[in-house]
């Protein structure tokens, strides 16, 4: 009783102990002799109470074997609770078979539940408590949705009485805005329940609407349909999917408390009266504020988030309010771009001139390999570059930036229509696509993502070995040395995919191969496998193991996503993701991750859900652009994006050292990376202006005067260690692996490698060309040096420096 006198508490110590995790839900049974009515004896009051807008419950079968549909038709508009009682004992409505239980007890209710159409008195407002009952009382819970002086929202933390005869049915859902609730059973017969932890929720949701959308009559057109309450599969069909699910039957006097974005349903064994209501606690605000809801319906239940945030998550409120609402104050302050500008020798020794230095050199100087113009070539041949010419017989298209990225989006959005996750299953169209895709250089389903889809080859016979894009440090997720090397390609005899044995599966045996997803599984498990990560299908995935889940995820999802590791740095044939922190669970067996790769971006993306710019799916995970994270000045997120979908419709996957392993480039920069913000802000200076230069001597700066001004073409380049220069001439660049480039056009996004100040190459991807204004200074001691313009302060802009 101690225990039980504390609800909050309570809750808590479920959750410690992972109830909310086993079954999805938890069932507890008072104190002795606990009652909420110890003022009366009976519930003879019951018969005189009136049951609002009882209904009828019709339930269809679905083309597809153990998938049902059920509708409401309201019955009558009031109902005594005298008649309903009468009813639901009358011969046409009581259970045939009440001493049923467990598997046998299922098996009857689906194999009649298209028969008849029982009565179920739900959703009217009261309370069977005594106003004296302190513990687990359901007007009073003393929760976060009443403890802050929140209003009272109906339908959330208003109390309902449910009357329940033979069959009537809860069908699968999770609570409105993914809240707790608790169902408190007063009399009569029991409820069956059956439910899935929020563990399994992403699957369970796919599932669901790929069950579904075989029906055009049912099709889910709304992205939150389970909460319309209409939908049934059997558990027949739950354990053919390999999706989790608990059973507990509910007797009088017990509760059952239901946690956040876990779902469930039943159905009641005969005439009963139940009462419930939702609650909360701090652990769903995370819930909450990410809760997808259904918008086709007016009495949708909305809760303003933005009062628990402030509350409860002052640190995230800026950056989730200006997200999704537009307002609020610019609190984030991302971290500012690495600048690596050229090193400029000065006309005479002397006065050393404060920079910084050039790359790491733990870089090092990359071989050329496959197409790189190893003879030290600019790679501007008016022909084409070296790499075009190292694929004989491939068909090169015509290079062209992205048209519209909007009209580029409906595109994309109605040729993946038949390889959605949330789509009927088409194997067929799987193997097609993954057919299509062998064919574009450098053929496996992996690497593929690292080279720009304006830059596409595609060849009719695919070569036994190609060019590996995806790096050692994108798998292994440790600072290791890049490597990169021609491998063997393997195709899947079943699924068509092809991937090179380092990027997946780390296989030698090319004949009548098969891929991880298609080895020794069924044909069941293999057509309703999709990826955790992402809404396509289609690609080469693996096995995913996320806190009790066992799921699946393409191995390019699995390299972008910062939670999760493979199980090997070569050739890995699993991975193990941490999950979001509001689950308080822990993935067994997962390798650690390296806390300077785990801190790099924090937690900002990983743990809440965001939508995804393409496919307009809220999903953790989502993959930031690298560059909108740089340039950022407001508490804004960056464009975030499914990796897959951002591929799809032209954004750059590129490769990059440790910490950041993988990043995307979206469509904001194909132009914009030419213009250097910060240079733009300064004034600009003229012949004869005094201006003063940082030094590393004692003076700090010295002083000088303007004698030239020049304007210069300059190329713009990311290196791999994700610094950026803007002064680099087109001379600088060696080699490239354009598949067009005339004259130093090179293309946009595609591999260079730079020639820097200590005659080293060093790997970096191309963003195209820019004028810089260089100027020539004459220091005091006569010397010349030259600079550009963010390297030069005014008299006004050194005294602001000095005052910081």
């Amino acid at each position: 009783m101690d225990e039980f006198r504390d609800f909050s508490r309570y809750i808590k110590k479920i959750e410690h102990c992972a109830g909310h995790l086993k079954a999805g839900i938890a069932k507890i049974v008072p104190p002795e002799g606990w009652t909420p009515r110890p003022s009366r004896k009976d519930f003879s009051d019951v018969d005189d109470y009136e049951i609002n807008q009882p209904a009828r419950e019709s339930i269809e079968a679905m083309e597809k074997p153990g998938a049902f549909f059920k509708r409401n038709i309201t019955f009558k508009r009031k109902m005594p609770v005298k008649e309903f009682r009468n009813l639901a004992n009358s011969a046409p409505y009581r259970n045939p078979q009440p001493n049923l239980r467990g598997e046998k007890l299922e098996q009857h209710y689906f194999s009649n539940i298209l028969k008849g159409e029982p009565i179920y008195g739900a959703d009217t407002e009261g309370s069977f408590y005594d106003e004296s009952v302190y513990e687990w009382n359901m007007s009073r819970l003393g929760t976060i949705l009443e403890d802050t002086g929140y209003q009272k929202i109906k339908g959330v933390n208003t109390v309902y009485l449910y009357f329940g005869m033979y069959k009537t049915t809860f069908p699968w859902h999770a609570e409105d805005m993914d809240l707790y609730s608790i169902n408190y059973l007063h009399f009569g017969a029991p409820k069956y329940w059956f439910a899935i932890s929020s563990e399994h929720a992403d699957r369970f949701e796919r599932f669901m609407s790929q069950m579904f959308s075989y029906e055009s009559e049912y099709a889910p057109q709304c992205k939150a349909f389970l909460r319309h309450k209409t939908y049934i599969v059997t558990p027949e069909l739950l354990r053919t999917a390999k999706i989790p699910y608990a059973t507990m039957m509910q007797r009088p006097n017990e509760f059952m408390i239901t946690f956040p974005r876990g779902y469930h349903m039943g159905f009641n064994l005969g005439y009963n009266l139940a009462e419930s209501t939702n609650f909360a606690t701090d652990r769903w605000i995370d819930y909450g504020k990410d809760a997808v809801l259904c918008e086709c319906n007016k009495d949708t239940v909305k809760i303003d988030m933005s009062h628990f945030m402030s509350t409860y998550r002052a640190n995230e409120f800026a950056t989730w309010w200006t997200y999704w609402f537009g307002g609020g104050k610019s609190v984030w302050q991302p971290k500012k771009k690495k600048e690596t500008p050229k090193k400029r020798k000065s006309g005479g020794g002397g006065v050393c001139l404060a920079i910084e230095p050039a790359k790491r050199a733990r870089l090092g100087a990359s071989t050329a390999t496959d197409g790189d113009c190893s003879d030290g070539s600019s790679g501007s041949e008016t022909d084409g570059s070296r790499f075009m010419r190292a694929l004989p017989g491939y068909i090169i298209h015509d290079y062209q930036l992205r048209p519209d990225c909007d009209d580029l989006m409906r595109k994309f959005k109605k040729t993946t229509r038949l390889l959605r996750s949330d789509y009927k299953i088409d194997f067929f169209q799987e193997r097609e696509y993954n057919q299509r895709k062998r064919m574009e250089w450098p053929h496996c389903a992996v690497c593929q993502f690292f080279q720009p889809d304006h830059m596409k080859a595609v060849i009719a016979n695919v070569p036994e070995f190609s060019r590996r894009l995806t790096t050692t440090p994108c798998i292994s997720k440790k600072d290791v040395k890049r490597v990169e090397e021609p491998d063997r390609l393997l195709t899947c005899s079943n699924c068509h995919v092809t991937v090179h044995s380092l990027c997946c599966s780390g296989d030698e045996q090319p004949e009548n191969w098969r891929c991880v997803r298609c080895r020794g599984r069924s044909d069941v498990e293999i057509r309703t496998t999709s990826c955790q990560f992402c809404e396509l299908r289609g690609g080469a995935m693996i096995p995913c193991q996320i806190g009790n889940d066992s799921t699946w995820a393409h191995v390019i999802c699995a390299i972008f996503n910062r939670r999760t590791t493979f199980n090997r740095g070569y050739g890995p044939t699993s991975c193990y993701t941490k999950p979001a922190t509001r689950q308080l669970s822990q993935t067994n067996r997962m390798p650690m991750l390296d806390e300077d790769y785990r801190g790099e971006l924090g937690d900002l993306y990983e743990n809440s859900r965001w939508e995804c710019v393409v496919c307009r799916r809220v999903s953790e995970g989502l993959t930031p652009c690298a560059l909108c994270i740089e340039e950022q000045s407001t508490c804004v997120l960056p464009t975030v994006a499914h990796v897959t979908c951002a591929r799809q419709v032209g954004f750059l996957c590129e490769p990059r050292d440790f910490p950041h392993n993988a990043v995307i480039i979206c469509h904001k920069h194909e132009q914009s990376h030419l213009v250097n913000k910060a240079v733009q802000a300064l004034t600009t200076m003229r012949i004869g202006d005094d201006v003063f230069l940082e030094s590393d001597s004692a003076a700090g700066f010295v002083k000088g005067q303007i004698v030239r001004v020049e304007k210069k073409e300059t190329v713009v380049v990311d290196f791999m260690d994700s610094s950026v220069s803007r002064d680099n001439t087109t001379e600088d660049i060696q080699s490239c692996d354009c598949l067009h480039c005339e004259n130093g056009e090179h293309q946009y996004g595609t591999r260079v490698k730079v020639l820097w100040d200590d005659k080293q190459l060093y790997d970096a991807f191309y963003r195209g060309k820019g004028v810089m204004t260089e100027y020539t200074v004459r220091l005091e001691d006569g010397r010349e040096v030259k600079n550009p313009r963010n390297k030069l302060k005014t008299k006004r802009e050194l005294n602001a420096r000095l005052r910081k």
